[in-house]
């Protein structure tokens, strides 16, 4: 199996996430004219759209910042029960199994 297809699941989760982080955006403006829409919860939407959108170009470029600031989100998926610790767990021991870590520089 060559490398490319190793880490296709893995790049998978980089357009996941860039994808997460332009709706994150895309809802921010649509829910701006709502009086219920906060500017402190209006922060919190652009931070976590930001960070989603750098973790997914980290990952898709294979830069080694951006594969350890996904496995830090993957261990913070483990909170996120059942679904996110499955999620967690399957794509950590993928991680771990194809040794990945040595395609990001």
């Amino acid at each position: 199996m060559s490398h490319l297809d190793i880490l296709k699941p893995i790049r998978m989760f980089g357009y996941f996430f860039i994808g997460v982080g332009v709706a994150g955006f895309l809802m921010h403006f649509a829910a701006l004219n709502d009086a219920r829409y906060s500017a402190g919860f209006q922060l919190f939407v652009v931070v976590l759209s930001l960070l989603h959108i750098l973790i997914g170009l980290g990952v898709i470029l294979k830069k080694n910042w951006g594969f350890h600031i996904f496995k830090f989100y993957l261990h913070l998926l483990y909170l996120a029960i059942p679904i996110g610790t499955y999620v967690a767990i399957k794509t950590l021991q993928y991680i771990r199994t194809n040794n990945i870590e040595r395609y990001f520089r």
